[in-house]
């Protein structure tokens, strides 16, 4: 019954589509909400299952391209650097594609999957360049987002707590897993909530808090204290969850958003943005607070800062010199390092990378790595030149500007350590959404009244003689 329920709310999204893709939008958001309690309850808990947002988000990808005039040309227009990075980037990829492709008769299958795993994040990066026709639509998605994903963080708190039992969608068990860390002389159990894992649910929980602090830090009048009280909930959840990457995510998020404000000008700024930022740190506070300091998991937090300094050097330095000393100069090929190619059994060589930057080098080898790099520094780039403009002309778009960009190098502090999260369609997804949000808010119809503007007095038009028909002046 599950099963067949799953799939009829996948399909009549999928439909409804068709007829309005930002409405897809949010319909993908409440999809990535319910999936994985639906996976837990259909027998054997099939894989497939939390890969549901796949066919709806590309239903949303299709209709806006197909639907948008200008889907590619506009955002060309508006980020010519980033394009033409981009098409760098598929040149360069070429000879990984290649590679993968040439293993046995069905090894095309990973070049397919590395080329969907990689062109996703930037597809829905253009999605989200042309999903604002006004800044309010911007600010109804987030609260969707953090209003559908904050019911489902209840779940880590149930589990925790050891209410409902009985219920499958709770915990790992419908998995046919356990999640368990012992570190430090201490067992660290995984929470996972109504999601499928202990990473998931730490990342939505980090996303929920943030979104919801920078709904708080937009908003107006006493509805803003809901969003504060949000973000403090998702933080407990976040607590709880037991990895500690997405534990980090609060403290990288906050110095990004500090250095921001002070390098674009803003500095008289700061003292709000640390007032504001007082919210989740004092949260974390009580949380270790109720828990106790004997708790596993706030020793885990507090001790482990070392080794957190050691995997970041470890994947994202070390190991490239052992990667490329493993693969050479092209690669293993396209595919062979995504998440999921375990399940394509064909002939291809072993891959053990798991951070995000040896994952790149390995599967597109140097020529690519090096395309992937300049991609991303176009995009941090342009990011920087689009919120440095709009906080320094004091609109409305700089602060959610400033609070999405540095949601997105939190990120990327994060997928150096470990690139398995972007296994997840809708992470993938949301990210690069966030990138193209972020990149439309120089586009002339969200173009806000700086603060500064209301102040300047109106100029009087001059006064003119018009001389009647037959009179001379």
């Amino acid at each position: 019954m599950a099963t067949y329920l799953l799939l009829a709310i996948v399909a009549l999204c999928a439909f409804r589509s068709m007829a309005g893709w930002r409405t897809g939008l949010l319909l993908v958001i409440v999809i990535a909400a319910i999936q994985d309690p639906f996976r837990k309850l259909i027998p054997g808990a099939p894989t497939w299952a939390s890969l549901s947002t796949f066919p709806v988000f590309a239903m949303v990808i299709f209709v806006s391209a197909s639907k948008t005039r200008g889907w590619w040309t506009e955002f060309r227009k508006f980020n010519p650097n980033v394009a033409q990075s981009l098409r760098g980037l598929m040149l360069l990829s070429l000879p990984a594609a290649v590679i993968s492709a040439s293993y046995s008769s069905g090894s095309w299958q990973l070049t397919i999957l590395g080329a969907v795993s990689y062109s996703w994040i930037f597809l829905a990066m253009i999605v989200g360049f042309h999903y604002p026709r006004r800044l309010q639509d911007l600010r109804k998605l987030l609260m969707v987002y953090c209003l559908a994903h904050g019911v489902m963080l209840s779940g880590g708190i149930f589990q925790f707590l050891g209410w409902f039992p009985g219920w499958r969608i709770l915990g790992d068990d419908a998995i046919g897993f356990k999640w368990l860390r012992q570190i430090y002389g201490y067992d660290i159990h995984i929470i996972s909530g109504f999601y499928r894992s202990g990473d998931v649910m730490g990342w939505h929980a980090a996303a929920v808090s943030l979104m919801s602090l920078l709904l708080a830090w937009t908003g107006r009048g006493t509805r803003r204290y809901f969003w504060v009280f949000l973000s403090a909930f998702a933080i407990g959840a976040l607590m709880l969850c037991g990895r500690r990457k997405m534990v980090y995510l609060i403290p990288v998020f906050a110095i990004g958003l500090i250095w921001l404000y002070w390098q674009a000008g803003r500095a008289a700024r700061v003292w709000a943005v640390v007032g504001l930022l007082a919210v989740p740190f004092a949260s974390v506070w009580i949380g270790t607070d109720l828990l106790g300091e004997g708790s596993a998991q706030i020793h885990y937090y507090s001790t482990g800062r070392d080794e957190s300094l050691d995997q970041i050097q470890d994947h994202g330095f070390t190991e490239l010199g052992e990667t490329y000393d493993q693969v050479g100069f092209f690669g293993a090929g396209l595919g062979t390092a995504t998440p999921g190619s375990h399940n394509i059994h064909v002939d291809r060589p072993h891959t053990w990378q798991e951070g995000g930057a040896t994952r790149v080098l390995v599967e597109l080898g140097v020529p690519g790595a090096v395309g992937f790099l300049a991609v991303m520094v176009t995009i941090l780039l342009s990011l920087w030149r689009v919120t440095k403009a709009q906080l320094r002309a004091r609109t409305p778009q700089g602060h959610y500007a400033a609070g999405l960009v540095s949601f997105f190098l939190a990120n990327v502090g994060s997928l150096v350590v470990s690139g398995q999260i972007l296994a997840d369609p809708f992470i993938a997804s949301f990210l690069g959404f966030m990138i193209g949000l972020t990149l439309s808010l120089e586009r002339p119809q969200l173009a806000a009244i700086p603060a500064n503007a209301l102040a300047q007095p109106a100029v009087a038009p001059r006064a003119q003689v018009v001389p009647l028909p037959g009179t001379s002046r």
